[in-house]
């Protein structure tokens, strides 16, 4: 398989571990590329670049805490502190990247179901009760999503509380490295709970899910992801299911929405298959904290 590509899905592209091991200098970059597209819109193909990105620096981490320079410049600090404070914050963010797999996976599925749903009868009954089985799973999949992102906070205000020493140049250049993919992660979980999130109706709910979004997200994407693709298909099903119930669908807005729903499922795949690369990554380096504590 060729190189990974940003317009790419996951489904083609290359696994991390393929990837040249990083220098310094690699890594800063990778670092950069990542804070760039951090700052555009939250289009599904930006995410799913951040996404990609963001398993490439945690190849790149991975290989940095593998050498002995580093293992000896962290062990010395406090007698590992920092380690085992690193080693904390890397359960939550496999935690909320298991969460956001699952979230993706069961809504791929409630897609496909309904997407089989619309190709029968547009009239009949059955399609009407999968439409409205489908707004009410999105209607407990905002809930779980203002959950997760409130539980994001709280990374986020710890985030820098462990990672500030002075340990010579090597120390100090890998503590920013961990503090930069720190942040990194911790921002495209919420763009990704934002992206397949809905506007709610009241003002109230959006006020709080605006106020639990990162502060350097700009307010285009927060505009933008208000107003993404997940939303325009919950927007059109319940128009569907409206006139349903009246006795007036028409033909043309039930290929629509399921045009929508098709349009969908490749994005989901991208995330599913990207947060599945990132597991791995964080996993990995999770186990190259814990080789430096044994060490």
């Amino acid at each position: 398989m060729g190189a990974p590509s940003s317009t790419n899905h996951f489904r083609s592209t290359s696994l991390p571990s393929r990837l040249t091991p990083p220098s310094c200098s690699k890594t800063a970059t990778k670092i950069h590329d990542l804070k760039e597209l951090e700052n555009l819109v939250g289009t599904t193909e930006t995410i799913q670049s951040r996404l990609i990105g963001l398993a490439e620096l945690y190849v790149s981490v991975n290989e940095l805490l593998g050498a002995p320079e580093t293992q000896q410049a962290l062990s010395r600090h406090q007698n590992g502190t920092l380690v085992q404070a690193a080693l904390e914050g890397s359960i939550g963010f496999l935690d909320s990247c298991s969460t956001l797999k699952d979230m993706i996976v069961l809504m791929k599925e409630n897609v496909q179901t309904l997407q089989s749903a619309l190709r029968r009868k547009g009239g009949d009954s059955t399609v009407a009760s999968q439409i409205e089985a489908y707004l009410c799973f999105r209607k407990k999949a905002k809930k779980a999503i203002t959950k997760s992102l409130a539980t994001l906070k709280h990374p986020e205000k710890k985030r820098d509380s462990f990672l500030f020493v002075e340990d010579g140049h090597h120390g100090s250049s890998t503590i920013k490295v961990l503090k930069e993919a720190n942040a990194l992660t911790i921002s495209l979980f919420k763009s990704i709970l934002i992206f397949v999130s809905t506007k709610a109706k009241t003002g109230t709910r959006v006020q709080l899910i605006s106020k639990l979004v990162a502060t350097h997200t700009s307010t285009q994407e927060h505009n933008h992801m208000f107003q993404s693709e997940v939303e325009t298909i919950d927007l059109a099903l319940m128009l569907l299911h409206k006139n349903m119930r009246k006795g007036e669908t028409k033909d043309v807005d039930i290929q629509m929405t399921r045009k929508r729903l098709q349009n969908l499922n490749p994005s989901l795949e991208g995330f599913e298959d990207g947060l599945d690369y990132l597991f791995r990554g964080l996993i990995r380096s999770r186990a190259s904290l814990l080789n430096i504590l044994v060490c």
